[in-house]
């Protein structure tokens, strides 16, 4: 259901119901009947992300065999604040998915009532409609700004940019906010976003049941993986540093349920507004790059230079890039935090997603190598 503004919603989680799952296993099974080399790797990526799409359908009361462009646009829309190389991988899913079910003779079930909503670039084009640029050497070159070019940053990796600790914690005294109550929660928001190194969405739904006090720890649903394929990673433990646990405590149990009429005291989600008793991802980036503008670590990535009247495409602080520091912090600086457990953490499914936060120093692996083996 869209919002007061008319604005599609995001869904609380990737659930779907009986219906819509019916719907995915026909379509799957459509898939590998039209397309009999499709890899293991392939279905897999297009159950998880027709999943999404379908999620996103019932949140917005869309019959998904009768979507139209704008309800794809919409989506696309919601899902700016992801990498640019995992939007386009979600759109290319919506596009399988429709081209499947347009192509379809074996099950009476899939038909489009207004045919296929996006079949080509004269519908949608990512790079032109929206800068998303999926090609990751084109995206480079339009891409002009690197970590030497931008202050109190650092990358890893050619595909890492992320913010040194000292200019993150800038944020923290220049939360926007003009009552105290706000300012505590904005400040809340970018604090579990770096202690945590969540994504948005799953900042979104901490809930204050699901916080342990005593280790200090939140128990979170990952936003991305299919508990099918990782039941041991779809739900995880984040930690947070035991001197936030007094702010965060006050927030959860003094101020939050009087910030917010519709909370209740004693459960329900850790991010809430003054009239909804839960706060959207995208509030959540927008806190966090008003409060980089107000620490003067803003600055524009997409275009490097805009001109007055240029729509900025890509901030360099956002919510994801808070992340992506967070996550850099723990492999490069945190020396009691080996790869395994920063991969936990982070709720990456595979090692060499977190391998690709590492710094290289040639330097210090020649000191701890000496070290080691002169025990």
């Amino acid at each position: 259901m869209r919002n007061y503004k008319g604005e599609y919603t995001t869904p609380d989680n990737k659930t779907i119901s009986a219906h819509s799952e019916e719907l995915l296993g026909l379509y799957l099974d459509s898939l590998t009947g039209q397309k009999t080399g499709t890899s293991d790797s392939t279905v897999t990526t297009r159950r998880r992300e027709v999943r999404y799409w379908l999620a996103f359908c019932e949140s917005n009361e869309i019959d998904p065999l009768a979507a139209e462009t704008s309800d794809v646009r919409g989506y696309i829309q919601n899902n700016t604040d992801l990498a640019d190389t995992t939007v386009g991988s979600y759109y290319r899913s919506v596009q399988s998915f429709y081209s499947v079910v347009e192509n379809d003779e074996a099950h009476n079930q899939l038909t489009l009532a207004n045919g296929h909503p996006c079949p080509n670039k004269d519908t949608i084009d990512l790079k032109n409609d929206y800068r998303i640029y999926e090609n990751q050497s084109e995206y480079k070159r339009q891409h002009s700004l690197s970590s030497k070019d931008i202050d109190g940053s650092r990358s890893p990796s050619n595909d890492i940019l992320a913010l040194l600790p000292e200019q993150v914690e800038k944020l923290f005294e220049n939360v926007p906010g003009s009552k105290q109550q706000t300012r505590l929660r904005n400040e809340i928001v970018v604090r579990l976003a770096w202690y945590t190194g969540c994504r948005s969405d799953e900042l979104s739904r901490m809930r204050v049941e699901n916080i342990d006090w005593d280790n200090c720890l939140i128990n979170v649903r990952s936003a991305k993986l299919n508990p099918e394929e990782h039941p041991k990673l779809i739900r995880r433990d984040v930690c947070f540093p035991r001197e936030f646990k007094f702010q965060l405590k006050r927030w959860c149990e003094r101020v939050r349920h009087g910030f917010c009429g519709v909370a209740d005291p004693g459960e329900g989600r850790i991010l809430v507004t003054t009239h909804s008793d839960e706060m959207q991802p995208t509030q959540i980036n927008n806190i966090i790059k008003s409060a980089a503008r107000a620490a003067g670590v803003q600055r524009p990535l997409r275009p490097p230079d805009p001109e007055p009247d240029d729509d900025v495409q890509e901030w360099f602080v956002t919510s994801h890039r808070i992340r992506r520091s967070a996550i850099t912090h723990w492999v490069n600086d945190v020396d009691s935090l080996d790869l395994h457990q920063v991969r936990r953490l982070a709720g990456h499914a595979r090692i060499n997603q977190t391998m690709q936060y590492v710094e290289d120093d040639d330097e210090q692996l020649i000191t701890d190598y000496q070290r080691g083996m002169n025990r």
